[in-house]
């Protein structure tokens, strides 16, 4: 029985890790796996843990911004790179649901310490996750308990680790930019995707919806993600996804409210994530393109998915 209700457990962990960010895939799972067999936390060589106070048990909800940062200048060791992706995850322990909250790269907003409005995808350039993590705070008006920032080759080592995924590609995707190192070809239909090429899919944003598309591949690729993990075999794949996530993830949540936090949610299903986008609209300013937050409903939906179920 015992060793039922360990899979069972597991089985959970991996579902809120898959909640939490298409790219980070197994962070949460792999960070509690790490905590049960060594000490020290992700990455400890660059995270920034919190002191612990327990927000997994108090029934609020706890946000958490999960950033993936682009791979900078190839050729500029050391550059300011840039957030590719940003979400917002709002997760209820009281009822088992996250909320997401995809925040286009494009958005205008003002960053703190900035003068005038520029796009947000700047925010974590020009300071890091800090200042990405005040300009969210700004922008939403929530606080933002923790952060998960991982990067692109942590996603495609992951994906790899777990067998790649089986994907219908909507379009034909050709681009290359030899400036960024990122070269996408993919033809359409569905077919099954390595973890280069889920890279490619989820990064393509060179069509008539720009980056607005690449939201909605993401969210889609995030639910055919879900339903992976928790295949029963994921569960012995978690010891190289830890070495992979420990050398790409940092984060400053701390291991213990990653464990009670994957305890906690029980009662959680796949039908238990809701993922919204960003309301607003394109439009170009001094001849740059941006997305354009449309503010009421910006609020009403804030509300909707950090505010209900749970005070803050």
């Amino acid at each position: 029985m015992s060793n039922l209700l360990n899979k069972a457990f597991w089985k959970k962990l991996l579902l809120v890790s898959a909640g939490l960010f298409a790219a980070a895939t197994v962070t949460i799972g792999a960070a509690v796996y790490g905590f049960t067999h060594a000490p020290s936390p992700v990455n400890s060589s660059v995270a920034v843990t919190k002191e612990s106070t327990d927000t997994a048990t108090t029934g609020k909800r706890i946000n958490i911004l999960l950033l993936g940062v682009d791979d900078g200048d190839p050729d500029t060791p050391g550059a300011p790179r840039r957030s590719d992706t940003m979400m917002v995850a709002s997760i209820n322990p009281g009822d088992g649901t996250i909320n997401l909250l995809s925040i286009p790269r494009d958005t205008r907003t003002v960053i703190p310490g900035r003068s005038g409005e520029d796009k947000i995808t700047h925010a974590f350039a020009y300071g890091g996750v800090s200042l990405a993590v005040r300009t969210v705070e700004r922008m939403l008006a929530i606080p933002i308990d923790y952060y998960v920032v991982i990067d692109w080759k942590a996603f495609i080592q992951v994906i790899d680790i777990l067998g790649g995924v089986d994907m219908n590609v909507g379009q034909a995707m050709n681009y290359d930019d030899p400036y960024e190192n990122l070269h996408i070809h993919l033809t359409k239909g569905y077919q099954h995707l390595d973890g280069e090429q889920a890279g490619e899919y989820v990064r393509f944003r060179h069509d008539e919806l720009g980056d607005i598309g690449r939201v909605q591949r993401q969210q889609q690729f995030l639910k055919v993600l879900s339903s992976e993990l928790l295949q029963a075999g994921t569960i012995f794949k978690l010891p190289p996804l830890v070495t992979t996530l420990r050398q790409y993830v940092q984060t400053d949540m701390p291991l213990t409210t990653m464990a009670k936090l994957a305890a906690g949610l029980k009662s959680m299903q796949l039908d238990s994530i809701q993922a919204e986008m960003l309301p607003g609209d394109f439009a170009t300013i001094a001849n740059v393109s941006y997305w354009i937050e449309d503010k009421d409903k910006t609020r009403k939906l804030v509300t909707d998915l950090f505010c209900a179920g749970g005070t803050q």
